[in-house]
Protein backbone atom coordinates (compact mmCIF):
# COMPACT_ATOMS: atom_id res chain seq x y z
CA UNK A 1 0.00 0.00 0.00
CA UNK A 2 1.16 3.72 -0.91
CA UNK A 3 0.50 6.21 0.90
CA UNK A 4 0.31 10.16 -0.63
CA UNK A 5 2.40 13.31 1.31
CA UNK A 6 1.52 15.94 -0.62
CA UNK A 7 3.13 18.41 1.92
CA UNK A 8 6.52 17.09 2.46
CA UNK A 9 7.18 20.03 5.32
CA UNK A 10 4.69 18.47 7.90
CA UNK A 11 7.11 15.15 8.29
CA UNK A 12 9.64 18.27 8.71
CA UNK A 13 7.71 19.59 11.68
CA UNK A 14 6.33 16.28 12.81
CA UNK A 15 11.23 15.75 13.02
CA UNK A 16 11.64 18.70 14.29
CA UNK A 17 8.86 19.01 17.29
CA UNK A 18 9.88 15.13 18.20
CA UNK A 19 13.57 16.24 18.98
CA UNK A 20 11.89 19.50 21.55
CA UNK A 21 9.37 17.72 22.95
CA UNK A 22 12.28 14.95 24.04
CA UNK A 23 14.66 17.59 25.07
CA UNK A 24 11.82 19.11 27.02
CA UNK A 25 10.39 16.32 28.67
CA UNK A 26 14.10 15.15 29.98
CA UNK A 27 14.12 18.55 31.60
CA UNK A 28 11.12 18.44 33.20
CA UNK A 29 11.79 14.89 34.41
CA UNK A 30 14.85 16.19 35.53
CA UNK A 31 13.14 18.91 37.78
CA UNK A 32 10.86 16.61 38.95
CA UNK A 33 13.54 13.82 39.58
CA UNK A 34 15.96 15.62 41.00
CA UNK A 35 18.63 15.21 37.91
CA UNK A 36 20.84 17.54 39.25
CA UNK A 37 24.49 17.77 36.16
CA UNK A 38 24.08 18.18 32.68
CA UNK A 39 26.07 14.89 31.80
CA UNK A 40 23.10 12.73 33.77
CA UNK A 41 20.62 14.67 31.39
CA UNK A 42 22.51 13.94 28.51
CA UNK A 43 22.46 10.38 29.35
CA UNK A 44 18.98 10.29 29.88
CA UNK A 45 18.44 12.22 26.68
CA UNK A 46 20.26 9.99 24.82
CA UNK A 47 18.20 6.92 26.32
CA UNK A 48 14.84 8.48 25.54
CA UNK A 49 15.96 9.21 22.15
CA UNK A 50 16.70 5.44 21.42
CA UNK A 51 13.43 4.73 22.82
CA UNK A 52 11.33 7.34 21.61
CA UNK A 53 13.03 6.70 17.72
CA UNK A 54 12.68 2.62 18.04
CA UNK A 55 8.46 3.10 19.37
CA UNK A 56 8.84 5.56 16.04
CA UNK A 57 9.36 2.69 14.28
CA UNK A 58 7.20 0.39 15.92
CA UNK A 59 3.91 2.59 15.24
CA UNK A 60 5.17 3.16 12.10
CA UNK A 61 5.68 -0.84 11.01
CA UNK A 62 1.78 -1.86 12.57
CA UNK A 63 0.44 0.84 11.05
CA UNK A 64 1.87 0.26 7.64
CA UNK A 65 1.11 -3.31 7.93
CA UNK A 66 -2.42 -3.49 9.15
CA UNK A 67 -3.48 0.30 7.23
CA UNK A 68 -4.94 1.68 10.91
CA UNK A 69 -3.55 3.53 14.10
CA UNK A 70 -2.18 0.31 15.99
CA UNK A 71 -4.06 -0.50 19.77
CA UNK A 72 -2.08 -0.38 22.89
CA UNK A 73 -1.44 -4.54 23.16
CA UNK A 74 -0.43 -4.48 19.67
CA UNK A 75 2.48 -1.64 20.52
CA UNK A 76 2.89 -3.15 23.95
CA UNK A 77 3.48 -7.21 22.17
CA UNK A 78 5.60 -5.80 19.73
CA UNK A 79 7.56 -3.20 21.48
CA UNK A 80 9.00 -5.87 23.67
CA UNK A 81 9.21 -8.64 21.19
CA UNK A 82 9.89 -7.45 17.63
CA UNK A 83 9.91 -10.63 15.48
CA UNK A 84 11.29 -9.93 12.17
CA UNK A 85 11.76 -5.65 13.07
CA UNK A 86 15.07 -5.64 10.55
CA UNK A 87 13.37 -8.21 7.63
CA UNK A 88 10.09 -5.61 7.47
CA UNK A 89 12.19 -2.39 7.78
CA UNK A 90 13.96 -3.99 4.32
CA UNK A 91 10.44 -4.84 2.90
CA UNK A 92 9.28 -1.32 3.82
CA UNK A 93 12.84 0.08 2.19
CA UNK A 94 12.66 -2.21 -0.71
CA UNK A 95 8.63 -1.29 -2.25
CA UNK A 96 8.43 1.83 -0.38
CA UNK A 97 5.30 2.82 1.42
CA UNK A 98 4.65 6.93 0.41
CA UNK A 99 5.34 9.29 -2.31
CA UNK A 100 5.09 13.06 -2.72
CA UNK A 101 2.32 14.81 -4.37
CA UNK A 102 1.01 13.74 -7.70
CA UNK A 103 4.30 11.01 -8.05
CA UNK A 104 3.27 7.44 -8.59
CA UNK A 105 6.15 5.75 -7.68
CA UNK A 106 6.64 5.25 -4.22
CA UNK A 107 9.37 6.72 -2.63
CA UNK A 108 12.09 3.33 -1.76
CA UNK A 109 15.71 2.67 -2.06
CA UNK A 110 19.02 4.87 -1.02
CA UNK A 111 16.58 8.08 -1.24
CA UNK A 112 14.06 6.51 1.11
CA UNK A 113 17.30 5.55 3.55
CA UNK A 114 18.73 9.15 3.24
CA UNK A 115 15.58 10.59 4.42
CA UNK A 116 15.24 8.08 7.65
CA UNK A 117 19.19 8.67 7.93
CA UNK A 118 18.26 12.67 7.91
CA UNK A 119 15.45 12.70 9.89
CA UNK A 120 17.19 10.41 12.46
CA UNK A 121 20.03 13.19 12.69
CA UNK A 122 17.51 16.26 13.15
CA UNK A 123 16.11 14.89 15.86
CA UNK A 124 18.97 13.48 17.88
CA UNK A 125 20.75 17.09 17.32
CA UNK A 126 18.07 18.76 18.79
CA UNK A 127 17.21 17.13 21.58
CA UNK A 128 20.92 16.73 22.52
CA UNK A 129 22.14 20.20 21.93
CA UNK A 130 19.26 21.57 23.80
CA UNK A 131 19.61 18.95 26.25
CA UNK A 132 23.48 20.32 26.37
CA UNK A 133 22.06 24.40 26.65
CA UNK A 134 19.78 24.01 29.40
CA UNK A 135 21.06 25.97 32.18
CA UNK A 136 22.41 24.11 35.45
CA UNK A 137 20.34 25.23 37.88
CA UNK A 138 21.58 25.28 41.75
CA UNK A 139 21.05 22.08 43.82
CA UNK A 140 21.42 21.83 47.27
CA UNK A 141 22.83 18.48 48.48
CA UNK A 142 22.63 19.15 51.73
CA UNK A 143 18.69 19.78 52.23
CA UNK A 144 18.03 17.85 48.70
CA UNK A 145 16.08 20.75 47.31
CA UNK A 146 16.47 22.99 44.26
CA UNK A 147 17.21 26.39 44.62
CA UNK A 148 14.05 28.68 44.40
CA UNK A 149 14.56 31.12 41.50
CA UNK A 150 13.76 34.30 42.00
CA UNK A 151 13.28 37.11 39.59
CA UNK A 152 14.19 40.61 40.70
CA UNK A 153 11.25 43.16 39.32
CA UNK A 154 13.91 45.69 38.39
CA UNK A 155 15.25 46.21 34.19
CA UNK A 156 18.76 46.97 34.23
CA UNK A 157 21.18 48.37 32.19
CA UNK A 158 22.61 45.87 29.56
CA UNK A 159 25.35 43.56 31.08
CA UNK A 160 27.60 42.44 28.16
CA UNK A 161 30.73 39.77 28.65
CA UNK A 162 30.22 37.07 31.57
CA UNK A 163 34.34 37.64 32.09
CA UNK A 164 33.98 41.58 32.44
CA UNK A 165 30.74 40.90 34.69
CA UNK A 166 32.94 38.90 37.06
CA UNK A 167 35.60 40.80 37.15
CA UNK A 168 32.93 43.65 37.63
CA UNK A 169 31.61 41.75 40.51
CA UNK A 170 34.68 41.24 42.16
CA UNK A 171 35.87 44.45 42.04
CA UNK A 172 32.66 46.54 42.97
CA UNK A 173 31.15 43.64 45.07
CA UNK A 174 26.97 43.83 45.17
CA UNK A 175 27.31 47.36 44.29
CA UNK A 176 27.47 46.56 40.74
CA UNK A 177 24.04 45.60 40.66
CA UNK A 178 22.51 47.96 43.55
CA UNK A 179 23.94 51.16 41.39
CA UNK A 180 23.32 49.89 38.02
CA UNK A 181 21.23 52.35 35.92
CA UNK A 182 17.62 51.26 34.75
CA UNK A 183 17.56 49.75 31.11
CA UNK A 184 15.21 50.60 28.41
CA UNK A 185 11.74 48.87 27.92
CA UNK A 186 12.30 46.84 25.21
CA UNK A 187 16.58 45.96 25.69
CA UNK A 188 17.52 45.21 29.29
CA UNK A 189 18.88 42.91 31.38
CA UNK A 190 16.98 40.13 34.43
CA UNK A 191 18.84 39.56 37.25
CA UNK A 192 17.84 36.33 39.10
CA UNK A 193 18.85 35.19 42.96
CA UNK A 194 18.43 31.47 43.73
CA UNK A 195 17.52 31.53 46.92
CA UNK A 196 17.40 28.71 49.44
CA UNK A 197 16.52 29.60 53.39
CA UNK A 198 18.93 27.93 55.93
CA UNK A 199 22.10 27.55 52.74
CA UNK A 200 25.28 28.86 53.46
CA UNK A 201 25.18 30.69 50.31
CA UNK A 202 23.22 31.50 47.34
CA UNK A 203 23.20 32.25 43.92
CA UNK A 204 22.94 35.02 40.99
CA UNK A 205 22.43 35.18 37.11
CA UNK A 206 21.61 37.56 34.59
CA UNK A 207 20.00 37.42 31.29
CA UNK A 208 20.54 39.64 28.74
CA UNK A 209 15.99 40.45 27.14
CA UNK A 210 15.51 42.19 24.15
CA UNK A 211 12.21 42.90 22.82
CA UNK A 212 11.15 43.28 19.26
CA UNK A 213 9.91 47.18 18.66
CA UNK A 214 7.08 46.10 16.28
CA UNK A 215 6.23 42.82 17.27
CA UNK A 216 6.54 42.70 21.28
CA UNK A 217 5.40 38.84 21.62
CA UNK A 218 9.20 38.56 20.20
CA UNK A 219 11.51 38.29 22.89
CA UNK A 220 14.83 37.04 22.61
CA UNK A 221 16.75 36.07 26.48
CA UNK A 222 19.99 35.24 26.17
CA UNK A 223 22.08 34.10 29.25
CA UNK A 224 24.70 36.10 30.19
CA UNK A 225 26.31 34.83 33.69
CA UNK A 226 25.31 31.50 34.91
CA UNK A 227 24.53 30.85 37.96
CA UNK A 228 27.62 32.05 40.60
CA UNK A 229 27.57 32.03 44.38
CA UNK A 230 26.89 35.41 46.49
CA UNK A 231 26.70 35.96 50.03
CA UNK A 232 23.26 34.92 52.10
CA UNK A 233 23.34 39.00 52.81
CA UNK A 234 24.13 40.07 49.45
CA UNK A 235 21.64 38.16 48.42
CA UNK A 236 18.70 39.59 50.70
CA UNK A 237 20.13 42.85 50.03
CA UNK A 238 19.08 42.89 46.51
CA UNK A 239 16.02 40.87 47.78
CA UNK A 240 15.06 44.09 50.28
CA UNK A 241 15.44 46.61 47.87
CA UNK A 242 14.46 45.41 44.29
CA UNK A 243 11.70 42.90 45.52
CA UNK A 244 11.25 40.20 43.14
CA UNK A 245 8.84 37.75 41.19
CA UNK A 246 8.65 34.17 41.59
CA UNK A 247 9.49 32.20 38.93
CA UNK A 248 7.34 29.23 37.35
CA UNK A 249 8.83 25.87 38.72
CA UNK A 250 9.86 24.65 35.47
CA UNK A 251 11.50 27.85 34.88
CA UNK A 252 15.42 27.17 33.49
Amino acid sequence: MTYLIPIIYFNVVITVALGFAVAFSVQIAGKIFKITTRARRLYLTIFSLITVYYSHWIAFILFTTTGSIPNASEFISYFFYPNNFFLIIGEINTYGTWSFGTMEAPVNGLILTAIWLIEAIIIFFIAIRYTLLFPENPYSEKFNKWYTKLTLDYDFNSFYSEDKIITNLKEQGIDLISNAEKGLAYKHSKISIFFLKNEENQYLSIDNIFIEVRNKSKKTITPMLSPIKITNTDAQQLITKFGTKKAFYFDF
